[in-house]
Protein backbone atom coordinates (compact mmCIF):
# COMPACT_ATOMS: atom_id res chain seq x y z
CA UNK A 1 0.00 0.00 0.00
CA UNK A 2 2.74 2.28 0.78
CA UNK A 3 4.78 1.91 -2.22
CA UNK A 4 1.71 2.45 -4.34
CA UNK A 5 1.00 5.82 -2.45
CA UNK A 6 4.45 6.61 -3.24
CA UNK A 7 3.83 6.55 -6.87
CA UNK A 8 3.86 9.73 -9.16
CA UNK A 9 0.58 9.01 -10.77
CA UNK A 10 -1.00 8.87 -7.33
CA UNK A 11 0.10 12.08 -6.36
CA UNK A 12 -0.67 13.49 -10.25
CA UNK A 13 -4.00 12.66 -9.12
CA UNK A 14 -3.92 13.91 -5.58
CA UNK A 15 -2.27 17.02 -6.73
CA UNK A 16 0.42 16.25 -3.73
CA UNK A 17 3.69 18.59 -4.27
CA UNK A 18 6.50 18.66 -2.26
CA UNK A 19 6.27 21.99 -0.29
CA UNK A 20 9.37 24.03 -0.81
CA UNK A 21 9.04 25.01 2.88
CA UNK A 22 8.30 22.39 4.68
CA UNK A 23 9.42 19.48 2.78
CA UNK A 24 6.93 17.35 3.11
CA UNK A 25 4.03 16.16 0.25
CA UNK A 26 0.83 18.61 0.82
CA UNK A 27 -1.84 18.98 -1.92
CA UNK A 28 -2.59 21.31 -3.75
CA UNK A 29 -5.98 20.99 -3.74
CA UNK A 30 -7.74 23.61 -0.73
CA UNK A 31 -11.05 21.79 -0.93
CA UNK A 32 -12.12 19.45 1.97
CA UNK A 33 -14.17 18.03 -0.32
CA UNK A 34 -11.40 16.64 -2.70
CA UNK A 35 -10.46 14.02 0.10
CA UNK A 36 -11.86 10.79 2.01
CA UNK A 37 -8.74 11.04 4.59
CA UNK A 38 -9.36 13.49 7.58
CA UNK A 39 -5.78 14.13 6.77
CA UNK A 40 -5.28 13.24 3.27
CA UNK A 41 -4.61 16.89 2.32
CA UNK A 42 -1.26 16.12 4.07
CA UNK A 43 -1.08 12.42 3.96
CA UNK A 44 -1.11 10.64 0.35
CA UNK A 45 -1.39 7.00 1.97
CA UNK A 46 -3.40 8.23 4.68
CA UNK A 47 -6.14 9.12 1.30
CA UNK A 48 -5.27 6.16 -0.49
CA UNK A 49 -6.49 3.81 2.14
CA UNK A 50 -9.48 5.79 2.50
CA UNK A 51 -10.30 5.87 -1.01
CA UNK A 52 -9.69 2.13 -1.18
CA UNK A 53 -11.97 1.01 1.43
CA UNK A 54 -14.38 3.54 -0.21
CA UNK A 55 -14.12 2.10 -3.69
CA UNK A 56 -14.82 -1.36 -1.98
CA UNK A 57 -18.34 -1.03 -0.67
CA UNK A 58 -20.80 -2.43 -2.91
CA UNK A 59 -24.95 -1.85 -2.72
CA UNK A 60 -24.28 2.05 -3.08
CA UNK A 61 -27.60 4.22 -4.05
CA UNK A 62 -26.81 5.77 -7.47
CA UNK A 63 -24.48 8.43 -7.82
CA UNK A 64 -23.78 8.32 -4.13
CA UNK A 65 -20.84 6.18 -4.27
CA UNK A 66 -16.97 7.09 -4.11
CA UNK A 67 -16.59 5.74 -7.22
CA UNK A 68 -18.99 8.05 -8.93
CA UNK A 69 -16.95 11.21 -6.47
CA UNK A 70 -13.72 10.50 -7.82
CA UNK A 71 -13.88 7.65 -11.11
CA UNK A 72 -10.25 8.99 -12.17
CA UNK A 73 -9.05 7.57 -8.73
CA UNK A 74 -10.97 4.85 -8.84
CA UNK A 75 -9.69 3.44 -12.79
CA UNK A 76 -5.98 3.85 -11.92
CA UNK A 77 -6.94 1.91 -8.74
CA UNK A 78 -8.28 -0.53 -10.46
CA UNK A 79 -5.85 -0.94 -13.38
CA UNK A 80 -2.86 -1.28 -10.27
CA UNK A 81 -4.50 -3.93 -8.18
CA UNK A 82 -6.17 -6.35 -10.66
CA UNK A 83 -6.22 -8.88 -8.28
CA UNK A 84 -8.85 -7.03 -6.36
CA UNK A 85 -12.37 -7.58 -6.86
CA UNK A 86 -14.03 -4.33 -7.37
CA UNK A 87 -17.60 -4.15 -7.74
CA UNK A 88 -18.54 -1.17 -10.51
CA UNK A 89 -21.05 0.88 -8.72
CA UNK A 90 -23.76 2.82 -11.16
CA UNK A 91 -22.88 6.41 -11.70
CA UNK A 92 -25.78 7.50 -14.49
CA UNK A 93 -24.93 11.73 -13.77
CA UNK A 94 -21.08 11.10 -14.70
CA UNK A 95 -22.11 8.89 -17.83
CA UNK A 96 -24.84 11.10 -18.57
CA UNK A 97 -21.97 13.98 -18.55
CA UNK A 98 -18.90 12.03 -20.08
CA UNK A 99 -21.13 10.89 -22.87
CA UNK A 100 -22.45 14.85 -23.39
CA UNK A 101 -18.79 16.17 -23.35
CA UNK A 102 -18.24 13.07 -25.94
CA UNK A 103 -14.21 14.20 -26.27
CA UNK A 104 -12.01 12.04 -28.19
CA UNK A 105 -9.03 14.60 -28.46
CA UNK A 106 -7.18 17.19 -26.48
CA UNK A 107 -6.45 20.70 -27.77
CA UNK A 108 -4.57 23.37 -25.91
CA UNK A 109 -5.62 26.83 -26.50
CA UNK A 110 -3.30 30.25 -26.29
CA UNK A 111 -5.33 33.25 -26.88
CA UNK A 112 -2.07 35.45 -26.67
CA UNK A 113 -0.84 37.71 -24.65
CA UNK A 114 -3.31 41.49 -23.86
CA UNK A 115 -1.61 44.02 -22.43
CA UNK A 116 -4.15 46.33 -21.82
CA UNK A 117 -6.15 42.90 -19.78
CA UNK A 118 -4.22 43.07 -15.92
CA UNK A 119 -5.92 39.36 -15.62
CA UNK A 120 -3.88 38.39 -18.76
CA UNK A 121 -0.98 40.08 -19.58
CA UNK A 122 0.89 37.04 -20.13
CA UNK A 123 -2.17 35.40 -22.11
CA UNK A 124 -4.13 32.70 -20.84
CA UNK A 125 -4.50 28.65 -21.44
CA UNK A 126 -7.55 26.58 -21.46
CA UNK A 127 -7.88 22.78 -22.43
CA UNK A 128 -10.60 22.07 -25.47
CA UNK A 129 -12.46 18.17 -25.93
CA UNK A 130 -12.71 17.72 -29.16
CA UNK A 131 -15.16 15.44 -30.97
CA UNK A 132 -14.19 12.24 -32.99
CA UNK A 133 -14.92 13.98 -36.06
CA UNK A 134 -13.26 16.60 -37.10
CA UNK A 135 -15.75 18.15 -39.01
CA UNK A 136 -18.31 18.76 -36.94
CA UNK A 137 -17.58 22.75 -35.40
CA UNK A 138 -14.97 22.94 -32.92
CA UNK A 139 -16.93 25.94 -31.44
CA UNK A 140 -19.49 23.46 -30.25
CA UNK A 141 -17.26 21.11 -28.42
CA UNK A 142 -16.73 21.88 -24.37
CA UNK A 143 -13.35 23.35 -22.69
CA UNK A 144 -12.10 23.19 -19.64
CA UNK A 145 -10.51 26.33 -17.60
CA UNK A 146 -8.88 27.30 -14.74
CA UNK A 147 -9.70 30.76 -13.46
CA UNK A 148 -9.88 32.98 -10.42
CA UNK A 149 -13.32 33.06 -9.45
CA UNK A 150 -12.61 36.41 -8.47
CA UNK A 151 -15.27 39.39 -6.94
CA UNK A 152 -16.37 41.54 -9.87
CA UNK A 153 -17.20 44.27 -7.58
CA UNK A 154 -13.21 43.87 -7.07
CA UNK A 155 -11.15 46.85 -8.74
CA UNK A 156 -8.06 46.37 -10.87
CA UNK A 157 -6.01 47.13 -7.87
CA UNK A 158 -7.58 44.55 -5.47
CA UNK A 159 -7.59 42.43 -8.25
CA UNK A 160 -4.12 42.40 -9.07
CA UNK A 161 -3.03 42.04 -5.10
CA UNK A 162 -5.54 39.25 -4.03
CA UNK A 163 -4.29 37.56 -7.54
CA UNK A 164 -1.11 38.03 -6.40
CA UNK A 165 -1.81 37.20 -3.03
CA UNK A 166 -4.42 33.98 -3.17
CA UNK A 167 -7.04 35.70 -2.42
CA UNK A 168 -9.43 33.86 -5.07
CA UNK A 169 -9.95 30.48 -5.38
CA UNK A 170 -9.53 29.07 -8.69
CA UNK A 171 -12.02 26.72 -9.63
CA UNK A 172 -12.08 24.28 -12.80
CA UNK A 173 -14.63 24.70 -15.08
CA UNK A 174 -16.33 23.30 -18.07
CA UNK A 175 -18.38 25.22 -20.71
CA UNK A 176 -18.78 25.53 -24.74
CA UNK A 177 -15.60 26.51 -26.24
CA UNK A 178 -17.80 29.33 -28.36
CA UNK A 179 -18.26 30.75 -24.97
CA UNK A 180 -14.65 31.42 -24.65
CA UNK A 181 -13.88 31.89 -28.59
CA UNK A 182 -16.61 34.91 -28.26
CA UNK A 183 -14.49 36.57 -25.06
CA UNK A 184 -10.94 36.05 -26.26
CA UNK A 185 -11.44 36.61 -29.99
CA UNK A 186 -14.74 38.76 -30.05
CA UNK A 187 -14.44 40.70 -26.68
CA UNK A 188 -10.99 40.70 -26.04
CA UNK A 189 -9.69 40.70 -29.37
CA UNK A 190 -7.14 38.41 -29.09
CA UNK A 191 -5.69 36.19 -31.56
CA UNK A 192 -5.71 32.53 -30.85
CA UNK A 193 -3.25 29.51 -31.41
CA UNK A 194 -4.51 26.01 -30.92
CA UNK A 195 -2.23 22.92 -30.04
CA UNK A 196 -3.48 19.86 -30.74
CA UNK A 197 -2.42 17.05 -28.20
CA UNK A 198 -1.15 13.83 -28.85
CA UNK A 199 -3.18 11.93 -26.15
CA UNK A 200 -4.49 8.86 -26.67
CA UNK A 201 -8.21 7.80 -26.13
CA UNK A 202 -7.70 6.08 -22.95
CA UNK A 203 -5.38 9.43 -21.86
CA UNK A 204 -8.73 11.44 -23.29
CA UNK A 205 -11.10 9.61 -21.21
CA UNK A 206 -9.13 9.83 -18.00
CA UNK A 207 -8.47 13.86 -18.07
CA UNK A 208 -12.17 13.69 -18.35
CA UNK A 209 -12.80 11.60 -15.35
CA UNK A 210 -10.56 13.83 -13.47
CA UNK A 211 -11.96 16.70 -14.62
CA UNK A 212 -15.34 15.38 -13.23
CA UNK A 213 -14.24 14.88 -9.65
CA UNK A 214 -12.53 18.28 -10.04
CA UNK A 215 -14.85 20.38 -11.07
CA UNK A 216 -16.68 21.40 -7.73
CA UNK A 217 -13.49 21.64 -5.72
CA UNK A 218 -11.01 24.79 -5.59
CA UNK A 219 -6.89 26.07 -5.53
CA UNK A 220 -5.98 28.78 -3.91
CA UNK A 221 -5.51 31.05 -6.96
CA UNK A 222 -1.70 32.83 -7.35
CA UNK A 223 -0.92 34.96 -10.15
CA UNK A 224 2.56 33.95 -10.57
CA UNK A 225 2.91 30.29 -10.30
CA UNK A 226 -0.54 28.07 -9.44
CA UNK A 227 -2.33 30.21 -12.37
CA UNK A 228 -4.27 28.89 -15.31
CA UNK A 229 -1.74 27.41 -17.14
CA UNK A 230 -0.11 25.69 -13.97
CA UNK A 231 -3.16 23.59 -13.07
CA UNK A 232 -3.83 22.89 -16.63
CA UNK A 233 -0.55 21.18 -16.80
CA UNK A 234 -1.77 19.31 -13.49
CA UNK A 235 -4.85 17.97 -14.54
CA UNK A 236 -3.31 17.28 -17.61
CA UNK A 237 -0.33 15.15 -15.85
CA UNK A 238 -3.50 13.52 -13.72
CA UNK A 239 -4.59 12.03 -17.11
CA UNK A 240 -1.47 10.37 -18.35
CA UNK A 241 1.44 8.52 -17.20
CA UNK A 242 3.37 10.12 -19.88
CA UNK A 243 3.19 13.50 -18.45
CA UNK A 244 5.22 15.19 -15.28
CA UNK A 245 4.87 18.55 -16.65
CA UNK A 246 3.87 20.69 -13.52
CA UNK A 247 7.20 19.52 -11.87
CA UNK A 248 9.06 22.07 -13.08
CA UNK A 249 6.87 25.16 -12.37
CA UNK A 250 7.87 25.86 -8.79
CA UNK A 251 7.67 29.69 -8.43
CA UNK A 252 6.63 30.60 -11.66
CA UNK A 253 4.52 29.42 -14.63
CA UNK A 254 4.01 31.78 -17.57
CA UNK A 255 2.11 30.57 -20.36
CA UNK A 256 4.32 30.58 -22.92
CA UNK A 257 6.61 28.46 -20.82
CA UNK A 258 3.83 25.80 -20.01
CA UNK A 259 3.60 25.50 -24.07
CA UNK A 260 7.15 24.76 -24.13
CA UNK A 261 6.83 22.20 -21.57
CA UNK A 262 4.38 20.78 -24.05
CA UNK A 263 6.55 20.47 -26.97
CA UNK A 264 9.76 19.72 -24.82
CA UNK A 265 7.96 16.43 -23.74
CA UNK A 266 6.48 15.53 -27.35
CA UNK A 267 2.84 16.23 -26.48
CA UNK A 268 2.01 18.23 -29.10
CA UNK A 269 0.64 16.67 -32.58
CA UNK A 270 0.58 20.22 -34.67
CA UNK A 271 -1.18 23.90 -34.49
CA UNK A 272 -3.26 26.28 -35.83
CA UNK A 273 -3.45 30.09 -35.52
CA UNK A 274 -6.62 31.85 -36.04
CA UNK A 275 -6.62 35.58 -36.23
CA UNK A 276 -8.87 37.86 -34.05
CA UNK A 277 -11.64 39.70 -35.63
CA UNK A 278 -8.97 42.70 -34.36
CA UNK A 279 -6.54 41.45 -36.90
CA UNK A 280 -8.72 40.66 -39.69
CA UNK A 281 -10.11 44.07 -39.46
CA UNK A 282 -6.25 45.89 -39.56
CA UNK A 283 -5.25 43.56 -42.36
CA UNK A 284 -8.39 44.07 -44.20
CA UNK A 285 -7.52 47.59 -44.23
CA UNK A 286 -4.30 47.59 -45.65
CA UNK A 287 -5.68 46.03 -48.67
CA UNK A 288 -8.00 48.69 -49.58
CA UNK A 289 -7.07 52.70 -50.57
CA UNK A 290 -8.09 55.70 -48.89
CA UNK A 291 -11.81 56.27 -50.54
CA UNK A 292 -12.77 52.56 -49.54
CA UNK A 293 -11.37 53.52 -46.05
CA UNK A 294 -13.00 56.73 -45.45
CA UNK A 295 -16.22 55.00 -47.14
CA UNK A 296 -16.03 52.21 -44.67
CA UNK A 297 -16.01 54.31 -41.32
CA UNK A 298 -19.00 56.86 -42.84
CA UNK A 299 -20.85 54.27 -42.99
CA UNK A 300 -20.86 53.34 -39.27
CA UNK A 301 -20.03 57.01 -38.18
CA UNK A 302 -22.58 58.68 -40.50
CA UNK A 303 -26.61 59.00 -41.03
CA UNK A 304 -26.56 59.47 -44.51
CA UNK A 305 -28.13 56.65 -46.75
CA UNK A 306 -25.92 53.72 -47.19
CA UNK A 307 -26.25 53.30 -51.07
CA UNK A 308 -25.04 57.30 -51.41
CA UNK A 309 -22.09 56.59 -49.58
CA UNK A 310 -20.61 54.15 -51.73
CA UNK A 311 -21.49 55.52 -54.61
CA UNK A 312 -18.51 57.00 -56.31
CA UNK A 313 -16.64 53.17 -55.78
CA UNK A 314 -16.65 50.74 -58.04
CA UNK A 315 -18.71 47.09 -57.30
CA UNK A 316 -15.87 45.94 -55.84
CA UNK A 317 -14.79 48.80 -53.50
CA UNK A 318 -18.24 48.83 -52.64
CA UNK A 319 -18.19 45.67 -51.32
CA UNK A 320 -15.05 46.05 -49.64
CA UNK A 321 -16.29 49.07 -47.82
CA UNK A 322 -19.44 47.31 -46.69
CA UNK A 323 -17.49 44.44 -45.06
CA UNK A 324 -14.86 46.73 -43.36
CA UNK A 325 -17.70 48.71 -41.46
CA UNK A 326 -19.24 45.69 -40.45
CA UNK A 327 -16.25 44.87 -38.82
CA UNK A 328 -15.54 47.98 -37.63
CA UNK A 329 -19.34 48.43 -36.39
CA UNK A 330 -18.33 45.71 -34.34
CA UNK A 331 -15.14 46.90 -32.85
CA UNK A 332 -17.22 49.76 -31.50
CA UNK A 333 -20.18 47.51 -30.34
CA UNK A 334 -17.81 45.15 -28.76
CA UNK A 335 -14.37 46.68 -27.75
CA UNK A 336 -15.44 49.61 -27.17
CA UNK A 337 -18.87 49.03 -25.65
CA UNK A 338 -20.96 51.71 -27.81
CA UNK A 339 -23.83 49.17 -28.31
CA UNK A 340 -26.77 51.66 -28.93
CA UNK A 341 -29.96 50.97 -31.04
CA UNK A 342 -28.78 53.08 -33.43
CA UNK A 343 -25.74 51.07 -34.50
CA UNK A 344 -27.31 48.25 -34.39
CA UNK A 345 -30.09 49.07 -36.92
CA UNK A 346 -27.07 50.54 -39.19
CA UNK A 347 -25.42 47.60 -38.68
CA UNK A 348 -28.46 45.79 -40.02
CA UNK A 349 -28.59 47.99 -42.86
CA UNK A 350 -25.37 47.49 -43.45
CA UNK A 351 -25.68 43.97 -43.98
CA UNK A 352 -28.39 43.72 -45.84
CA UNK A 353 -26.83 46.47 -48.07
CA UNK A 354 -24.17 43.97 -48.33
CA UNK A 355 -26.20 40.80 -49.09
CA UNK A 356 -28.04 42.20 -52.18
CA UNK A 357 -24.12 42.40 -53.60
CA UNK A 358 -23.02 39.18 -55.53
CA UNK A 359 -19.37 40.62 -56.19
CA UNK A 360 -16.81 39.11 -53.73
CA UNK A 361 -14.43 41.11 -51.79
CA UNK A 362 -11.62 38.80 -52.49
CA UNK A 363 -9.67 39.52 -49.51
CA UNK A 364 -6.47 37.92 -48.50
CA UNK A 365 -6.55 35.73 -44.91
CA UNK A 366 -4.44 37.24 -42.27
CA UNK A 367 -1.15 35.21 -42.64
CA UNK A 368 0.36 33.24 -40.28
CA UNK A 369 3.15 35.03 -38.22
CA UNK A 370 6.49 33.56 -38.90
CA UNK A 371 7.28 33.27 -34.98
CA UNK A 372 4.73 31.69 -32.55
CA UNK A 373 4.26 32.98 -28.87
CA UNK A 374 5.91 29.78 -27.97
CA UNK A 375 9.08 30.30 -30.01
CA UNK A 376 10.42 33.67 -28.62
CA UNK A 377 12.78 34.26 -26.11
CA UNK A 378 12.72 32.45 -22.79
CA UNK A 379 10.81 34.36 -19.54
CA UNK A 380 13.72 34.87 -17.08
CA UNK A 381 16.68 37.03 -18.12
CA UNK A 382 20.11 37.26 -16.78
CA UNK A 383 22.79 40.04 -17.79
CA UNK A 384 26.29 41.23 -17.18
CA UNK A 385 27.15 44.08 -17.99
CA UNK A 386 30.31 47.26 -17.74
CA UNK A 387 30.04 51.26 -18.06
CA UNK A 388 31.40 54.06 -16.89
CA UNK A 389 29.69 57.39 -15.25
CA UNK A 390 31.03 60.97 -15.83
CA UNK A 391 30.35 64.11 -13.54
CA UNK A 392 32.10 66.93 -12.58
CA UNK A 393 35.25 65.94 -14.41
CA UNK A 394 35.56 62.54 -12.75
CA UNK A 395 34.76 58.93 -14.10
CA UNK A 396 33.96 55.79 -12.27
CA UNK A 397 33.69 52.82 -13.71
CA UNK A 398 30.93 49.69 -12.62
CA UNK A 399 29.90 46.14 -13.30
CA UNK A 400 26.41 45.30 -13.34
CA UNK A 401 24.87 41.99 -12.75
CA UNK A 402 21.22 41.80 -13.27
CA UNK A 403 18.48 39.22 -12.96
CA UNK A 404 14.80 39.63 -14.02
CA UNK A 405 11.70 36.74 -13.37
CA UNK A 406 9.92 38.08 -16.08
CA UNK A 407 8.91 38.44 -18.73
CA UNK A 408 10.07 41.23 -21.85
CA UNK A 409 10.96 44.67 -22.31
CA UNK A 410 10.31 46.18 -25.03
CA UNK A 411 14.28 46.04 -26.46
CA UNK A 412 14.01 42.31 -25.96
CA UNK A 413 14.11 40.15 -28.79
CA UNK A 414 11.12 41.23 -30.64
CA UNK A 415 9.87 37.77 -32.23
CA UNK A 416 7.14 36.03 -30.44
CA UNK A 417 6.12 39.02 -28.59
CA UNK A 418 3.33 41.93 -28.86
CA UNK A 419 4.92 45.23 -30.85
CA UNK A 420 5.64 47.93 -28.44
CA UNK A 421 4.32 46.30 -25.33
CA UNK A 422 6.69 45.35 -22.40
CA UNK A 423 5.42 43.61 -18.64
CA UNK A 424 8.57 43.36 -16.32
CA UNK A 425 8.25 41.99 -12.93
CA UNK A 426 11.03 41.21 -10.60
CA UNK A 427 14.03 42.72 -11.64
CA UNK A 428 17.28 43.39 -9.57
CA UNK A 429 20.45 45.52 -11.01
CA UNK A 430 23.59 44.98 -8.74
CA UNK A 431 25.92 47.57 -9.42
CA UNK A 432 29.67 46.68 -8.43
CA UNK A 433 31.64 50.12 -8.33
CA UNK A 434 35.28 50.43 -9.03
CA UNK A 435 35.38 52.58 -5.72
CA UNK A 436 32.38 52.23 -4.12
CA UNK A 437 31.97 48.83 -3.10
CA UNK A 438 28.30 47.20 -3.85
CA UNK A 439 25.11 48.51 -4.04
CA UNK A 440 21.57 47.52 -5.49
CA UNK A 441 21.11 50.05 -7.95
CA UNK A 442 17.60 49.37 -9.27
CA UNK A 443 14.76 47.21 -8.26
CA UNK A 444 12.16 47.07 -10.63
CA UNK A 445 8.40 45.52 -8.86
CA UNK A 446 6.76 45.85 -11.98
CA UNK A 447 7.04 47.96 -15.21
CA UNK A 448 4.09 47.79 -17.78
CA UNK A 449 4.76 49.81 -21.32
CA UNK A 450 1.81 49.56 -23.50
CA UNK A 451 2.81 51.40 -26.92
CA UNK A 452 -0.33 50.46 -29.09
CA UNK A 453 -0.33 52.51 -31.91
CA UNK A 454 -2.83 54.25 -33.56
CA UNK A 455 -4.92 52.75 -36.73
CA UNK A 456 -7.58 53.68 -39.14
CA UNK A 457 -9.93 52.41 -36.72
CA UNK A 458 -8.58 51.95 -33.29
CA UNK A 459 -7.17 54.74 -31.38
CA UNK A 460 -5.93 52.64 -28.33
CA UNK A 461 -4.09 54.85 -25.59
CA UNK A 462 -0.83 54.21 -24.92
CA UNK A 463 0.27 53.85 -21.23
CA UNK A 464 3.08 53.18 -18.82
CA UNK A 465 2.90 51.90 -14.79
CA UNK A 466 6.12 51.61 -13.47
CA UNK A 467 6.90 51.21 -9.09
CA UNK A 468 10.16 50.18 -7.61
CA UNK A 469 13.29 51.54 -6.16
CA UNK A 470 16.21 52.80 -8.06
CA UNK A 471 19.07 55.45 -8.19
CA UNK A 472 19.95 58.39 -10.71
CA UNK A 473 23.02 58.17 -11.98
CA UNK A 474 26.26 58.38 -9.90
CA UNK A 475 28.17 56.41 -7.34
CA UNK A 476 27.05 59.03 -4.47
CA UNK A 477 22.88 58.91 -5.84
CA UNK A 478 20.88 57.46 -2.94
CA UNK A 479 18.42 54.64 -3.60
CA UNK A 480 14.14 56.20 -3.85
CA UNK A 481 11.68 54.54 -3.82
CA UNK A 482 9.29 55.89 -7.64
CA UNK A 483 5.66 55.27 -8.89
CA UNK A 484 5.59 56.48 -11.94
CA UNK A 485 2.31 56.59 -14.57
CA UNK A 486 2.34 57.94 -17.83
CA UNK A 487 -0.76 58.58 -20.68
CA UNK A 488 -0.24 59.06 -24.56
CA UNK A 489 -0.63 58.23 -28.20
CA UNK A 490 2.21 55.94 -30.04
CA UNK A 491 2.15 55.81 -33.63
CA UNK A 492 3.56 53.04 -36.34
CA UNK A 493 5.71 54.54 -39.51
CA UNK A 494 8.00 52.66 -41.68
CA UNK A 495 10.44 54.09 -39.72
CA UNK A 496 9.92 52.88 -36.54
CA UNK A 497 7.30 53.92 -33.61
CA UNK A 498 7.15 57.58 -32.31
CA UNK A 499 5.12 57.71 -29.01
CA UNK A 500 4.67 61.08 -26.67
CA UNK A 501 3.26 60.57 -23.07
CA UNK A 502 2.23 62.64 -20.23
CA UNK A 503 3.62 61.26 -17.25
CA UNK A 504 3.58 62.04 -13.54
CA UNK A 505 6.50 60.88 -10.93
CA UNK A 506 5.97 60.47 -7.36
CA UNK A 507 9.56 59.83 -6.06
CA UNK A 508 10.04 58.80 -2.33
CA UNK A 509 13.22 59.32 -0.07
CA UNK A 510 15.21 61.79 2.21
CA UNK A 511 17.13 63.20 -0.65
CA UNK A 512 14.73 65.11 -1.67
CA UNK A 513 13.55 68.24 0.27
CA UNK A 514 9.91 67.39 2.02
CA UNK A 515 11.07 63.71 1.88
CA UNK A 516 9.49 62.90 -1.30
CA UNK A 517 8.82 65.28 -5.07
CA UNK A 518 5.64 64.75 -6.62
CA UNK A 519 6.59 65.90 -10.42
CA UNK A 520 4.67 66.28 -13.73
CA UNK A 521 6.05 66.51 -18.11
CA UNK A 522 6.84 65.33 -21.19
CA UNK A 523 8.27 61.80 -22.21
CA UNK A 524 8.85 60.66 -26.12
CA UNK A 525 10.84 58.41 -27.85
CA UNK A 526 11.22 56.52 -30.83
CA UNK A 527 10.99 53.02 -30.84
CA UNK A 528 12.70 50.55 -33.26
CA UNK A 529 11.76 46.25 -33.34
CA UNK A 530 13.87 44.36 -35.71
CA UNK A 531 14.01 40.91 -35.26
CA UNK A 532 18.07 41.29 -35.29
CA UNK A 533 18.42 45.14 -34.69
CA UNK A 534 16.40 46.77 -31.21
CA UNK A 535 17.01 51.01 -30.60
CA UNK A 536 15.06 53.30 -28.95
CA UNK A 537 15.40 57.16 -28.16
CA UNK A 538 13.92 58.42 -25.58
CA UNK A 539 13.65 61.94 -23.43
CA UNK A 540 12.19 62.98 -20.42
CA UNK A 541 11.35 66.03 -18.82
CA UNK A 542 9.99 66.81 -15.15
CA UNK A 543 9.64 70.73 -14.90
CA UNK A 544 6.41 70.63 -12.95
CA UNK A 545 7.03 69.36 -9.57
CA UNK A 546 6.18 69.69 -6.02
CA UNK A 547 8.17 68.59 -2.75
CA UNK A 548 11.81 69.53 -4.41
CA UNK A 549 12.54 72.27 -6.19
CA UNK A 550 14.46 70.00 -8.89
CA UNK A 551 13.82 70.00 -12.08
CA UNK A 552 14.86 66.95 -13.97
CA UNK A 553 15.68 66.20 -17.20
CA UNK A 554 17.19 62.92 -19.18
CA UNK A 555 18.19 61.80 -22.45
CA UNK A 556 18.75 57.96 -23.30
CA UNK A 557 19.73 56.22 -26.58
CA UNK A 558 19.94 52.03 -25.70
CA UNK A 559 20.07 49.50 -28.96
CA UNK A 560 20.09 45.73 -28.84
CA UNK A 561 21.71 43.10 -31.08
CA UNK A 562 20.31 39.35 -31.53
CA UNK A 563 23.33 37.08 -31.20
CA UNK A 564 20.74 34.14 -31.18
CA UNK A 565 17.47 33.17 -29.90
CA UNK A 566 18.07 33.54 -26.17
CA UNK A 567 21.28 36.17 -26.74
CA UNK A 568 21.68 40.04 -27.05
CA UNK A 569 24.71 42.47 -26.87
CA UNK A 570 23.21 45.71 -25.32
CA UNK A 571 24.71 49.32 -25.92
CA UNK A 572 23.44 52.47 -24.00
CA UNK A 573 24.41 55.86 -23.39
CA UNK A 574 22.48 58.43 -20.85
CA UNK A 575 22.81 61.82 -19.80
CA UNK A 576 20.96 63.11 -16.51
CA UNK A 577 20.48 66.91 -15.63
CA UNK A 578 19.25 68.24 -12.41
CA UNK A 579 18.51 72.04 -12.77
CA UNK A 580 18.41 73.75 -9.23
CA UNK A 581 18.23 77.47 -8.46
CA UNK A 582 21.82 77.03 -8.01
CA UNK A 583 22.52 75.78 -11.51
CA UNK A 584 22.47 72.94 -13.68
CA UNK A 585 24.70 69.60 -12.98
CA UNK A 586 24.66 67.11 -15.41
CA UNK A 587 26.04 63.04 -15.13
CA UNK A 588 26.37 60.95 -17.93
CA UNK A 589 26.72 57.25 -18.34
CA UNK A 590 28.17 55.01 -21.46
CA UNK A 591 27.48 51.37 -21.08
CA UNK A 592 27.68 47.77 -22.89
CA UNK A 593 26.55 44.64 -22.03
CA UNK A 594 25.21 40.84 -22.27
CA UNK A 595 22.03 39.63 -21.85
CA UNK A 596 20.96 35.80 -21.82
CA UNK A 597 17.18 34.50 -21.87
CA UNK A 598 16.82 30.84 -19.84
Amino acid sequence: MQSLAEKPQWAHLLHYRLHPLRGRYLSQNDSPEFFLATDGKEDPAAELKADLNAFLQTSQADNESAQCQFPARYHWLKQQLPEVAFSDQRCPEFEEWRDELDAHALTLIFPASHINSPSSMYGHTLVRMDRADDSRSKLLAYSVNFAANADPTDNELVFSYKGLSGGYPGVVSVMPYYVKTNEYQHMEYRDVWEYRLNFSKAEVDQFVRHIWETKDTYYDYFFFDENCSYRLLALLDASSERADLAEAFTYKAVPVDTIRALWQNDLVENTEYRPSAASDMEFKSTQVNDEVLAAAQALVDSDEDIESLIAALNAQDQVRALELSHAYARYLAIKKKQASPVLRKRTLALLSARAKRPATADFADVPMPAVRDDQGHLTSRAGLWGGQVSAFGETQAYSDLSWRIAYHDILDLPSGFVPGSQIQMGQWDLRVWEDEGVKLQRFKVVDVLSLSHQTYFQRPVAWAVTAGAERFLGAEAELHGYLKVAFGRAYETAFGRWYGLAETQLLADNQFEDGYQLSFGPRAGWLLQHEQVQAQIEANWQPLNVGDDTVRRSLRAEGGYALGQNLQLRIKAERQLFATGAGTAGVSEVSAGMQWYF
